[in-house]
This record gives structure tokens, sequence and C-alpha cells, in this order.
């Protein structure tokens, strides 16, 4: 902001001083009014909450401009779903520019006749040729730019359609593998095929046995890994770092909305589908039916935005 906005500022502050709310105490009281945390607010109009800290206390040098100061205040005001003439009215206005338009200016567009309308309307001839030459010359640098890029889409697109051939080799070893191998020489002793036989019939009877103990003991495990997950409650946050959450059903109606403390920990039971709402990303730790939910995929910045059903 230019040292003549600062100046302007100053001196609205200053009037707002002497009787009459300032602009920050309006949206701040409107906001304590209506139960909003500037945080859930800040994550509503997407801004940070440091800049509606510093509307809401006054603060211009914040803000890169006066239009952009305004701007937010109108769109708080539409949030907050209050009137946007008082709060306007107390905020520096834009230097050199009227914002109600006044007669002289309507006078001169009315004055404006059709013909100096339609001769205003179209380019000179003369501009035609540079038009068209700088069609060109973008038409030719989104070629020379997305081609390599086509290209190899191209190939990778033909290089995937293209036939596997199946290789044989591996089954026709199989089947080498399962052809009966000769052995050489006979042997005449039948006391040693007794033991062989004897062991063959055990192993086919242990075999069943095992088996039946492998698939109980799998049972089992399956059952026991079970049990924590019906257990858990639906959503389970743990913080490393201060962090706020909201949870709205589907109704619109807010079921949770509190801001967690590092080191703290909150269990929720509520009914899906839900939207949440979870700031600062980095310090939370969230589960979701006993699982590990990751909040990563479902963050811009460094809040995310989710529903659960």
């Amino acid at each position: 902001m230019t040292d003549s906005d600062i100046q302007e500022t100053t001196h609205t502050s200053d009037a707002a001083s002497g009787g009459a709310l300032s602009a920050g105490d309006m949206l701040r009281l409107a906001r304590e009014e209506r139960g909003y945390h500037l945080p859930a607010l800040a994550a509503h109009l997407k801004v940070s909450v440091h800049k509606l800290e510093a509307l809401e206390a006054g603060e211009w040098s914040v803000f890169p401009d006066v239009v952009f100061v305004r701007a937010l205040a109108s769109a708080v005001c539409r949030v907050l779903k209050i009137d946007p003439a008082p709060v306007l009215a107390q905020l520096p206005k834009p230097p050199g520019k009227d914002l109600t338009p006044g007669v002289e200016s309507v006078k001169t567009r009315v004055a404006v006749g059709p013909a100096q309308s339609k001769k205003n309307d179209f380019p000179s001839s003369k501009s035609f040729p540079w038009m068209g030459v700088v069609v060109l010359l973008v038409v030719a640098t989104v070629g020379v730019l997305f081609y390599p890029q086509l290209l190899g889409y191209w190939k990778s697109s033909t290089a995937a359609s293209a036939p596997v051939p199946v290789r044989s080799n591996n089954i026709a070893g199989v089947a080498d593998q399962s052809e009966p191998v000769a052995l050489g020489g006979s042997s005449t002793d039948p006391v040693p095929e007794a033991p062989a036989n004897g062991a063959a019939d055990a192993g086919a009877g242990a075999g069943p046995a095992v088996a039946g103990q492998t698939q109980s003991a799998a049972a089992t495990a399956v059952a026991a890994a079970a049990v924590p997950a019906a257990n858990a409650p639906l959503l389970h946050f743990k913080t490393s770092q201060d962090s706020w959450v909201q949870i709205k059903e589907a109704s619109g109606k807010v079921v949770f909305e509190k801001t967690i403390r590092a080191g703290a920990s909150e269990d929720i039971a509520a009914t899906p589908p839900l939207k949440l709402i979870v700031g600062n990303v980095a310090g939370v730790e969230m589960q979701l039916r006993g699982s590990v939910f990751d909040l990563k995929k479902v963050t811009k910045g460094s809040t995310a935005r989710f529903e659960v059903n």
C-alpha cells in the first residue's frame, strides 16, 4: 500500500474510534455472534487466518492494496449474512477512483451515436495483418512445446496395444519334469520297500492334519485382527501440533468443531455420510474405523477437505 493509502487509513481509523465501531470491530462482533471461528471462516473463504486477524485489527499494511481489503470485507459480510454498506463505509476508498458514476460520464455515453459506436467496435484494417502474425506465432509456440509430449504419448499407446507373445518354454519344462524318471538297476531285497511305503502312508495321513491346523490358525488370526477394528471408533485424531477439526452431517449440522491441542487425541462417533475439514494437516494423525487414513491425498495447502461414507 502507498503512503497516501496509509494516511487515509489512519484518518478512517481515528474517525471510527471517535464513536462508531470500526469495520474490524463490526466484522468481529458479527462473526462471534454467529459462532464462527477464525480458522473455519478462513477455510471457507480460502484465505489465511493471518489476513482475517489483520482485517479485524485494522492492520491495512498487511494487504497489497485498498481494493483487496474492501473485497475481503465484502466476502466476509456475505458469509456472515450482514449488510456490507456500514462496514465498507468505515474502510478506506481507493485513491483517485470515484465509486459513484457522475452525471457527466452518463451524458458522455449517451451522446455517442450509433455510427461512433460501430466505428469503435471494430479494429482498423491495419491491425488485421499483425493479428494474423500473432496468432501464427502462438500456434507455432504451442506446437513446439507440446509436440514431444504428444509424440511420446502416441509411442507409449502403440507399445501398450501391441500383442505380447506367449512363451511355451516353461510349460514344456514342467511337462518334462512330470514324466517318470527311469532308475538304473533293480533291487532284489524287498525289505527296504516296507519303510518307504509306511513313511508315505504316514505322510499322507499327516497332510490333512497339518492343513487343518494351518487353516484353523489362519482363521484365529483373522478373527483376532477383526476384534480391534470392530471395537474402534469411527474417527480417531491424534495431534503433534495444534490442529482444527470440523465435522458436519449430510444435512449441514455441525457435530464436532474444535481446536485439538498438541499431544491430545479425540475419538468421534457420528453417523456417515460426513463432511470433514482438518486444518494444519502436518500435525494430525487420523484413523478411520481403526485404520490409518492418509490425509495428504485430500490436502490442499495445509487444509484437508473430504467426505466419509
